[in-house]
């Protein structure tokens, strides 16, 4: 049963940030659970399972999970994460009382022992000054009962993927990450390819 509550706004300026908590089956033994940072219109985040691959962000890729709630939700003023009832993130904007503008945090039970890939994207705009910033796609494999912060980390320069180890008494362990490659073309895709017939 999910149960879903709002948090408050400090000013009518702020979007609605909701909270979805849902009690998903986990056995620590075989599984392990992942915090994502994403947001609607500010951030893109999503993962391939038992996977070392990654596909272009123009690609439908029918193996990836969208963290975020989608192209058009950008256009809300809102923002809905979604919790399993994971440790406190060291982090103060991972938190759900922390969290920034249509920022949101879901969490995941995923399967341990299996690689899984992270892709990512954040774009802001002030004015006339506009982010962008699109690190590498990533890969690591998590462990079974461990708990996990991911998010995209910047020196307001360069991009990249972080994933830590939490625990909920103050662990905040750095996680190694390997590039991921990209995922080799099916047969389906390259069928709908044209026939090059000239030079």
């Amino acid at each position: 049963v999910a149960v879903v509550a709002s948090v408050s706004a400090c000013t009518f300026l702020q979007p609605a940030h909701h909270v979805t908590e849902t009690s998903p089956r986990y056995d620590p033994a075989v599984s392990s659970r992942i915090r994502f940072l994403t947001g609607n219109g500010t951030k893109s985040t999503s993962f391939r399972p038992n996977s070392v691959c990654y596909r272009s962000a123009w690609e439908n890729d029918p193996d990836a999970i969208e963290v975020d709630d989608g192209y058009l939700a950008a256009w809300k003023y809102s923002s809905h994460s979604v919790t399993i009832g994971m440790p406190s993130s060291p982090r103060s904007f991972m938190r759900v009382e922390g969290l920034n503008f249509k920022d949101m945090i879901k969490e995941y039970v995923v399967e341990a022992g299996k690689p899984l890939t992270i892709s990512s994207n954040v774009q802001s705009s002030t004015g006339t000054v506009s982010y962008s910033c699109s690190p590498p796609a990533m890969t690591f494999t998590p462990v079974a009962g461990q708990d996990y912060d991911v998010f995209q980390d910047s020196n307001g320069r360069q991009c990249w993927l972080s994933a830590r180890r939490i625990d909920g008494h103050g662990m905040d362990e750095p996680v190694k990450l390997s590039p991921a490659s990209k995922c080799p073309e099916d047969d389906a895709v390259r069928a709908t390819r044209p026939v090059k017939t000239g030079p």
